[in-house]
């Protein structure tokens, strides 16, 4: 007889493959069935429906654990070490590694409307918001910290857009985010 331990480290591997499966399979055919889902988890259909038994609720899962990728990755970053430009600027190539994934996630219709699940995951963005501060704080700037949030959140999307779309290289599109998060699209000249 198996150990109750034993049971529940193969559980958790076994949902954590059909994740990470979804994850690779789902950014590249958002449509893709379940059963290709489960097929590139290596594991059978009724297993999956065992974990998820619906389609939904493998996305919510999904949802929660690409949620949990990116909070692992601004711990990664080191939000609070170093200047806190350097330290901005890990945290946006942490969060742009993810881009495909979290592209899927924000603009899934089947997830859209659920207010409740936004709600526990917006939860995760404190880390995110204490760079932010540090960067305003360090920068004087008065811009409000919802719209800094926004607009950093909404830079890493066209960034993702522009690898998708246009093949341009990551380390652009970090420098472009950067530039744009530091100085501005269209900064105004110094006065004379």
């Amino acid at each position: 007889m198996t150990a109750p331990a034993a049971r529940t480290g193969v559980r958790a591997r076994t949902r954590a493959a059909i994740l990470d499966a979804a994850a690779e399979v789902l950014t590249a055919t958002p449509a893709a069935s379940l059963g290709q889902i489960a097929t590139a988890a290596e594991v059978g259909r009724t297993t999956l429906h065992r974990y998820f038994p619906e389609r939904i609720d493998l996305l919510r899962a999904l949802a929660r654990h690409v949620t949990d990728l990116s909070s692992q990755a601004i711990v990664r970053a080191e939000p609070m070490g170093g200047t806190p430009s350097a330290a901005l600027r890990r945290v946006v190539e942490g969060q742009f590694a993810l881009g495909p994934i979290l592209l899927f996630v924000y603009t899934e219709p089947s997830l859209a409307g659920d207010s409740a699940l936004w709600d526990e995951l917006e939860r995760g963005a404190d880390p995110v918001d204490a760079v932010l501060v540090r960067m305003r704080e360090a920068t004087g700037s008065a811009l409000p910290l919802p719209w800094i949030r926004r607009t950093f959140w909404a830079l890493l999307y066209a960034g993702w857009e522009a690898a998708k779309e246009d093949g341009t290289p990551r380390h652009e599109l970090v420098d472009a985010i950067m530039t744009t998060l530091t100085r501005g699209v269209l900064p105004e000249p110094e006065p004379a």
